[in-house]
């Protein structure tokens, strides 16, 4: 299964943003039981599009256990999200193989 963030920085942010989510964010991810990886990709034609950027985590362990999880450490600070990031252009989804 995995788990897809298509994001953007706050206009001009760039570099913090993905200094923070290289260093900061992916390795809060791994360290949640479940998640096995991340790789990150920029859009290469991104004028009029939402996100700019897609991280991919591939989970191995039980999707509900590992969003819950994440969400836990997100209310209770245990995963930090960088003011860089613009939350309006943010969004996970979760894929399955068929």
């Amino acid at each position: 299964m995995q788990l897809m963030v298509f994001s953007r920085p706050q206009p001009g942010r760039d570099e913090e943003y993905n200094t923070w989510y290289g260093e900061v964010h992916v390795p809060e991810m791994l360290a949640i039981d479940g998640v096995k990886s991340c790789t990150r990709h920029r859009l290469r034609t991104p004028q009029d599009q939402p996100a700019e950027y897609l991280a991919v985590y591939d989970i191995d362990g039980d999707i509900d256990t590992v969003m819950k999880e994440l969400m836990a450490r997100s209310k209770d600070g245990r995963m930090r999200l960088s003011p860089s990031i613009d939350p309006a252009n943010t969004r996970m989804t979760i894929w399955e193989p068929i």
